[in-house]
């Protein structure tokens, strides 16, 4: 059996809520999340593609709850991962996780 990618992670500390981040641009699926989580608990959505105004219009392909307290939270996702056809776009809402870490390939 042969590998059937790299796999590559990104760290993003997003501090605004409800504003989508770039993590990763083109085709890639997604192989998991880790969440650091804030003070109180929120959640983190993972979007397929975003528009130029910085604003998730894509596919939520994710949403995460995030804990409270400075919890730290991995997600695996099951097979081959989530493929997001136009890149992997980050949107914390209600409250801002402290940092998110995402494995690719």
């Amino acid at each position: 059996m042969s590998m059937q990618t790299d796999v590559k992670s990104v760290h993003s500390s997003a501090s605004v809520s409800g504003t989508a981040v770039s993590l990763v641009p083109g085709r890639v699926r997604l192989k998991s999340v880790i969440i650091a989580s804030g003070a109180t608990a929120g959640t983190a959505t993972f979007s397929d593609g975003a528009s130029a105004a910085n604003t998730a219009v894509g596919l939520s392909k994710i949403i995460c709850d995030t804990g409270a307290n400075s919890n730290v939270t991995n997600l695996l996702m099951p097979g081959e991962g989530i493929l997001f056809e136009n890149g992997i776009w980050y949107t914390p809402t209600t409250t801002v996780p402290l940092g998110i870490t995402v494995v690719y390939g």
